[in-house]
């Protein structure tokens, strides 16, 4: 074992106490999401209370769709989801969140991506110290143009993110399946996956 390899075990145990009670996915990865998210459903009629309905509305305009938001929606969607994402890093990994990179999973295209999570990324780093990433992977390929691809193609920067403890963040998760696919293809460049954290979790509809 080298030096620096043995000088990683400490920080790589450190990072994974502080995630030690949160759930994890089916591949072992922990993770925590901020809020619940019923989706669509044309059939039967919704019974939400306010707060729900409003972490309904709020992940729709944080996704930042040009179709079904606005800009000032848009920020304040986004701010809103800063508070809480910062919140639980804070109260998570306290002092050790500067040795944090943050990882946001791209969306379907390279507009979206940089609409969605641009932006969103740099507040978080500013504001908790944490390494931004978000330059460090480019869509090259969008998802609506690749057959049979659950994720867009990018390019993911190994230079960069060789040996780096990375946190993932995307804005809904169901089964789980995509942030998997995502960590999987970090951890092939060398990445340490300490846990991801998504915006909204798609529960199961209440109906009246």
């Amino acid at each position: 074992m080298n030096e620096e390899t043995h000088s990683q075990q400490p920080q790589e145990t450190a990072l994974a106490a502080c995630t030690a009670t949160w759930p994890q996915l089916s591949s072992g990865i922990r993770y925590k999401h901020l809020v619940d998210y019923y989706s669509y459903n044309a059939f039967g009629a919704y019974s939400l209370s306010n707060e729900e309905w409003d972490n309904r509305e709020m992940i729709h305009n944080f996704k930042n769709n040009s179709e079904l938001t606005d800009p000032i929606s848009h920020l304040n969607a986004m701010n809103k989801a800063i508070e809480l994402f910062t919140a639980l890093l804070r109260d998570s990994f306290g002092d050790l969140l500067p040795q944090l990179t943050l990882v946001c999973i791209p969306a379907s295209t390279a507009k979206k991506t940089a609409a969605r999570f641009e932006e969103f990324a740099r507040l978080v780093c500013e504001s908790t110290g944490m390494a931004n990433g978000y330059e460090h992977i480019q869509v090259v390929a969008d998802q609506e143009y690749l057959s049979g691809s659950h994720l867009p193609q990018y390019d993911i920067d190994a230079a960069f993110f060789n040996e780096r403890p990375v946190l993932l963040f995307d804005d809904i998760m169901a089964t789980g399946g995509s942030v998997t696919q995502f960590a999987n293809r970090m951890a092939e460049t060398g990445a340490q996956i300490v846990a991801a954290v998504v915006l909204g979790k798609a529960v199961p509809r209440k109906q009246e």
